[in-house]
């Protein structure tokens, strides 16, 4: 029988920089990381998707990590019970961890890469770089014009928010997920990303994620008006009873909640507004709304300031994509390269210790 999979993003591209959540992975989860450094082109995330099928097949969960620059490619694969290891990609590395981490074996593909195909592309690839970095730090800069546009837009929200009103309504929550049950342990909390801006638009894997829970709500309720600050609160309840908890963060602003999931329970809460809108599923019986809009009740005045910002901050998203785009179009050209440098049968040899 094969495990389940589950897809989520490893990094996401945010109006505060990269956030990535491998630093977590690492330090709390995986028994063990395999890191493959010195191959930077497509051969290893086809590797991670070969190693995903391999261990599924063996019955282990596997969880594999998107990158947020090509659509259905891997840059890490993190591979459950029993096993406890994480397969992440070189490139991907976060820069908060040293290499001589005792868990961290690293694989060391640069012996499979011929050393003169780079030399002969040097000065395109020199070109590529330097485009590629322009591109990057315009879509960073849009993104982070588009979080304070975001916030001007909460700004507008907050003002007319019936706090007490939400207060209420989140008490009657946790009184019904939890009533006075606590679990007889310590709850454990573990982070995921969501979904992450790419030069397609907005992507995220809520439905992997939540294929096999049983309730899912689903919050729906204006910019700044505390769906984010609830999550975290929720969490914290659940954990302070007991439960293990995953917190999905938010992937265009690192500071923000975009879902909870509580797998005791079968349960996961979401934000379910721009950029990632959905509604119930009517094969779903579990599924549901979780109104906090109606404790929201901005003015006329405060609508039409409200409508000129989203159009600001639409225009700022779509200039991200934009520079996003181009980004990966560098990148992608840079990654052919390096794939055409790879002697295949010697990165075969080295990485086939892996399949256990």
């Amino acid at each position: 029988m094969n495990g389940q999979v589950t897809y989520f993003y490893g990094r996401a591209l945010t109006g505060q920089g990269v956030k990535h959540l491998y630093t977590d992975i690492i330090n709390n989860e995986a028994k063990m990381v395999y890191l493959l450094q010195g191959s930077s082109g497509f051969k290893v995330p086809e590797l991670l998707k070969e190693l995903g099928a391999h261990y599924s097949k063996q019955g282990a969960d596997v969880e594999y990590f998107l990158d947020p620059l090509f659509e259905n490619t891997y840059e890490a694969l993190f591979v459950k019970e029993p096993h406890h290891t994480l397969f992440l990609q070189g490139i991907s590395f976060p820069n908060d961890l040293n290499i001589t981490y005792p868990r961290i074996k690293v694989i060391p593909l640069n012996e499979c890469v011929d050393v003169q195909k780079f030399l002969d592309n040097g000065e395109l690839l020199l070109q590529l770089n330097q485009t590629k970095e322009n591109y990057h730090n315009k879509s960073f800069e849009a993104l982070a014009n588009a979080i304070s546009i975001h916030d001007d837009w909460e700004v507008e929200t907050r003002r007319y928010m019936d706090w007490n009103g939400l207060n209420q309504q989140t008490d009657e929550l946790f009184k019904d997920l939890f009533g006075s049950a606590f679990q007889l342990k310590k709850g454990k909390r573990t982070h995921r990303l969501l979904g992450t801006l790419t030069p397609e638009g907005a992507r995220d894997t809520l439905q992997s994620i939540t294929k096999n829970l049983e309730r899912r709500l689903f919050i729906k309720g204006y910019p700044g008006t505390g769906k984010s600050s609830m999550m975290k609160k929720l969490a914290n309840e659940a954990e302070a009873k007991g439960y293990d908890v995953q917190l999905v963060w938010c992937g265009l602003d690192s500071n923000s909640i975009d879902m909870v999931i509580i797998p005791e329970l079968k349960f996961c809460i979401f934000d379910s507004t721009e950029p990632h809108v959905y509604y119930p599923d009517e094969n779903r019986p579990g599924d549901e709304i979780f109104d906090i809009a109606k404790h929201c009740h901005p003015t006329e005045v405060e609508e039409k300031n409200i409508s000129d910002i989203v159009i600001k901050y639409k225009s700022a998203i779509s200039d991200a994509i934009r520079y996003a785009k181009l980004y990966a179009e560098a990148e992608r050209k840079i990654r052919e390269i390096h794939d055409s440098a790879i002697d295949v049968k010697e990165f075969e040899k080295r990485t086939a210790g892996l399949f256990i």
